[in-house]
């Protein structure tokens, strides 16, 4: 993918440059992103000026040209056809070769707007959805408990302390009774332990703050639990724990990461009070058919990102997780079970959200039935 990458750019400095200039820019563009996309697999700590001035750059030419790809096939399809019909300016095949390296600048142009609003743009505003799910079983004292869930925070060289405690104090002013993280702290590696350690402490509920962990959670995750513990949060690895408000009470239940085979959801729901009702923290979605099964009421989960790739205005429907056949972003019915996928806050692999927002979810639970 980071050769395909190049093919746009290269035609585009085809346009501007000698070919050799062209030749030898496209060479080191290649080579210095894939060095960068390499690094991504550790995550290690560097100073914060590589970050902005060459990671971020890297990235942004990465993404401008795999948009231009596309872009570039459609508008040389059509000089194909202008030019076959005779009503291009410079028709015929050397007016159309002729014509090809500016149809690629123009392609790479428009590739590096899309990309620098995904990079810098579009991730950087999170929305804060409210979603109201009604639960049979639920106590009346319980009605319009409020669940603040975070998800996939990443942290790491792109999405830093700095702004997952601007994510914590937009988590704290939603007035949570309880708050949830559901997986992927860090974006990989043991650098970032301790920053997401002091982010996930910064938050505050009235019933405390629970955490499951995540994929990308899984270099030391002995380490990562005893720094997200030490701040006070709880995480929760196949156990549950009873929530109480006046008179009413319900089960929120956490289930450890499935990719490191850690997880164990007969364990997780084992010994909980069947009248009440359940809550189960499940980074993956794919835990959610057990868990109807098992007749938990709420999955809260995350994972998907909710694609992080999608049409603007319909990435609900047209994204990349819809594309791989997953759940992306949303709530989800079977039964009188319900599944919440949230889309996150960081990204995985390149730094770019296009058309899916980072959110902060309030799920508002209500004591009725479900519809």
């Amino acid at each position: 993918m980071t050769a395909v990458a190049q093919l746009a750019p290269a035609l585009a400095w085809a346009a501007l440059f000698p070919w050799w200039l062209a030749l030898g820019l496209t060479l080191g563009a290649w080579a210095l992103t894939a060095r960068r996309v390499h690094r991504l697999f550790g995550d290690p700590r560097r100073p914060r000026w590589v970050t902005r001035l060459v990671d971020e750059p890297v990235f942004l030419h990465w993404g401008a040209g795999l948009l231009a790809l596309p872009l570039f096939c459609v508008g040389a399809l059509g000089l194909g056809a202008a030019s076959l019909g005779g009503c291009a300016p410079a028709a015929g095949p050397i007016g159309l070769a002729a014509s090809l390296p500016q149809a690629a600048l123009a392609a790479f142009g428009s590739g590096l707007c899309i990309a620098g609003w995904g990079l810098w743009g579009r991730r950087r505003f999170v929305r804060k959805r409210t979603i109201e799910v009604p639960i049979r079983r639920l106590h009346r004292d319980l009605d319009g408990y409020r669940v603040v869930q975070l998800s996939d925070l990443h942290i790491g060289s792109y999405d830093d302390v700095r702004r997952g405690l601007e994510w914590a104090r937009a988590a704290n002013a939603l007035a949570p009774d309880l708050i949830v993280v559901t997986g992927d702290l860090v974006t990989s590696g043991t650098a970032y332990y301790e920053d997401v350690a002091e982010v996930i402490g910064a938050l505050r509920a009235k019933d405390g703050v629970f955490v499951v962990m995540g994929n990308h959670d899984q270099w030391d995750n002995a380490a990562l639990t005893r720094a997200v513990e030490a701040r006070g949060p709880r995480v929760l690895k196949n156990e549950h724990v009873r929530i109480e408000r006046g008179a009413g009470a319900f089960i929120l239940a956490g289930v450890d990461d499935a990719y490191s085979g850690s997880d164990d959801i007969e364990r997780t729901l084992a010994g909980r009070p069947e009248e009440l009702p359940t809550l189960l923290l499940a980074h993956y979605p794919d835990f959610f058919r057990e868990a109807a099964e098992h007749g938990v009421e709420l999955t809260l989960s995350g994972h998907t990102h909710g694609g992080q790739f999608g049409v603007p205005f319909l990435a609900d429907r047209l994204n990349l997780a819809g594309a791989l056949g997953q759940a992306s972003r949303g709530l989800y019915r079977s039964g009188e079970s319900a599944l919440y996928v949230n889309a996150g806050l960081g990204t995985t692999g390149p730094p770019i959200r296009l058309g899916v927002a980072p959110e902060i979810a309030v799920l508002v639970l209500g004591a009725g039935e479900p519809e």
